[in-house]
């Protein structure tokens, strides 16, 4: 978390203006609910005059890492890369979500597609309502995103937000000193677990109890912030002409951990279950030791038979089942 984030009291008529400099250059998205009671991030004609109240059921990952993403066509004569994405500006994003983007900023640091993406998007926080799912922990990660909107204040978070403002100065007060708002509730019971007592429950029955009722369906990595395996494919049509494509894994499908000659690393539930546990309690290759699970509660609320990994890891904690 970044200290003395530069902060600003707003004038009257900020917001409009705002709106009108995003609009100038920008698609509009922003969390929607629908009929349905479901949030999804869609993009809107205009900004909510209120904060989105609720996450939306899929982050802006899928922005910046879609679910199904062309890298470059071959026609038979020469490649041709994908074109760009539009230049998008995402709005009231909750603090859980600007902690995973800068967990994903560092994952894909080096990977020039996300970069692009990253580029085209403009990333704009607000304060959220946290519900009982909610095990956001404020300090845990640090923030990545662009500008903070709150109670007549706007922090910027990054040198893209830095630019915005001096172009809306006329409608900026003075500088104070004021950190940002956090959530207004949320509970602390994250289930952090040590390396030693993780690698420890190898082969525990725990696992195979834990996994038992999953269905193997993929929700709760297709949810989560932060989870972002993809796999690789080619799509040739009858003309010639193959496209290649990144598109969205899945850590608990038969066919993630299975390598050339047939074999699988992960054969069964159990073995995926620890394997995305130990991702999100304990991080993943650079980032190991970090743990990779933000606290939004997606994971547990779009599981259909209710799969909690901070269950798993208090259950660990205890000694059951070991």
């Amino acid at each position: 978390m970044k200290d003395n984030i530069p902060c600003f009291r707003i004038k009257p008529g900020f917001g409009q203006a705002f709106e009108a400099h995003l609009k100038a250059s920008y698609e509009l998205w922003t969390a929607t609910l629908g009929t349905d009671g479901i949030s999804r991030l869609q993009p809107v004609a205009a900004l909510p005059e209120t904060t989105p109240g609720a996450l939306p059921v899929i982050s802006f990952k899928k922005l910046l890492a879609p679910p199904k993403e062309s890298l470059w066509t071959w026609d038979g004569i020469q490649f041709t890369p994908a074109e760009p994405q539009p230049r998008r500006a995402v709005f009231g994003v909750a603090r859980c979500d600007l902690q995973a983007l800068w967990y994903l900023d560092q994952v894909f640091a080096d990977d020039a597609l996300y970069q692009k993406n990253r580029q085209q998007l403009l990333v704009i926080g607000a304060p959220c309502q946290a519900t009982d799912g909610c095990r956001c922990q404020p300090s845990a990660f640090p923030l990545s995103g662009d500008l903070f909107l709150a109670d007549d204040h706007v922090w910027s978070l990054s040198s893209s937000g830095n630019i915005l403002l001096t172009q809306l100065t006329e409608w900026l007060g003075v500088t104070v000193n004021r950190p940002l708002p956090e959530p207004r509730s949320a509970t602390t019971e994250s289930g952090d677990v040590s390396e030693a007592l993780f690698k420890s429950s190898l082969g525990a029955p725990l696992w195979q109890q834990a996994s038992q009722p999953c269905l193997a369906c993929g929700a709760c990595s297709v949810v989560c912030p932060t989870c972002y395996c993809y796999d690789m494919i080619d799509h040739n049509d009858l003309t010639g002409t193959c496209t290649r494509q990144r598109v969205w894994d899945n850590c608990f499908f038969s066919s993630h951990a299975k390598v050339a000659g047939g074999h699988d690393f992960r054969p069964d539930r159990a073995a995926r279950l620890r394997f995305r546990f130990e991702h999100k309690k304990l991080g993943f290759g650079t980032l190991r030791g970090r743990p990779s699970c933000v606290g939004c509660g997606r994971c547990l609320e779009a599981c259909p038979v209710g799969i909690d990994l901070d269950q798993v890891a208090r259950q660990l904690q205890m000694g059951h089942a070991l």
